[in-house]
């Protein structure tokens, strides 16, 4: 029954344009909705690598996403950045799926803030693999940046596969291009309010939409809303300096809740903080 059923939904629409490869990562982002494109963190190198040079110092991260009820849709992802003198470099991981079906990304990102821009750029290459069919891979691009219009005030930009890449070998096989722009603005010092247009150029534009309160110190709560479909995304995370610590959780009227985790380590050198 789940072989026929990952055949009759995945092989229909990954042979016509429809791969499910994303560019929102990190339980961070996902308390607010994936309102990300003008948040600058170390989830960044997923969401906008333009918020990559926000990071002072080496972060290591990881997280898993239990996604819906669906068992073997499960998705993980890591990475590493590290600042250097001429900006930053990371290098991230993904991988959705199991031994019958299964995404996979692996990418290089850098990020370098220019006056009050910070521009980013990745390059992934993306393997797909159905068992008894094969595996199929592509490279593509990515750009991004964040501008700081005041000091409360960001504008985020960002668009995924460019170039409009194919898979090798398969027929009728383009990946999706992504594109989307977003605002955060800090009202107040505890509070930020994040605003994105989402567009994948095969289906109605979404909105993303989501608030973060600090509650107490090193105390976060987060909530946000999607549309098209309609989903609702609530957040938690805690600061426990060098790690942070963030969990959320979506719920879709069909498919159910989703979960996600994550973890991020700072790295200090002596005398540093």
């Amino acid at each position: 029954m789940r072989y026929f059923f990952v055949l009759s939904v995945f092989l229909k629409s990954f042979y016509s344009n429809a791969q499910s490869i994303t560019n929102d990562f990190g339980a961070k982002s996902k308390g607010v909705g994936n309102s990300n494109t003008a948040i600058a963190d170390e989830w960044s190198i997923f969401n906008n690598a333009g918020g990559m040079s926000a990071l002072e110092h080496v972060h290591v991260f990881f997280g898993y996403d239990r996604y819906h009820r669906l068992e073997g849709f499960d998705k993980v992802a890591a990475g590493i950045i590290h600042p250097m003198k001429f900006g930053n470099i990371g290098i991230a991981l993904f991988r959705f799926g199991d031994e019958l079906f299964s995404e996979s990304t692996i990418s290089m990102a850098y990020g370098n803030k220019i006056g009050f821009v910070r521009l980013g750029a990745k390059v992934n290459y993306y393997q797909l693999r159905i068992d008894e069919f094969g595996t199929a891979g592509a490279m593509f691009f990515d750009l991004g940046g964040i501008v700081e219009l005041v000091p409360d005030l960001s504008f985020g930009a960002f668009i995924s596969n460019f170039s409009s890449a194919k898979l090798s070998n398969v027929e009728r096989s383009e990946l999706p291009v992504v594109m989307k722009i977003g605002l955060s603005y800090t009202p107040v010092r505890k509070l930020s309010v994040n605003l994105d247009v989402y567009k994948d150029v095969r289906f109605m534009p979404m909105i993303k939409a989501g608030i973060e309160y600090i509650i107490a110190e090193k105390l976060y709560l987060r909530t946000g809303v999607n549309t098209n479909p309609f989903q609702n995304f609530f957040g938690i995370g805690i600061s426990l300096d060098p790690f942070n610590i963030d969990y959320a959780v979506s719920n879709h009227d069909f498919l159910g809740l989703s979960h996600q985790a994550g973890i991020s380590f700072t790295y200090y050198k002596k005398g540093e903080k």
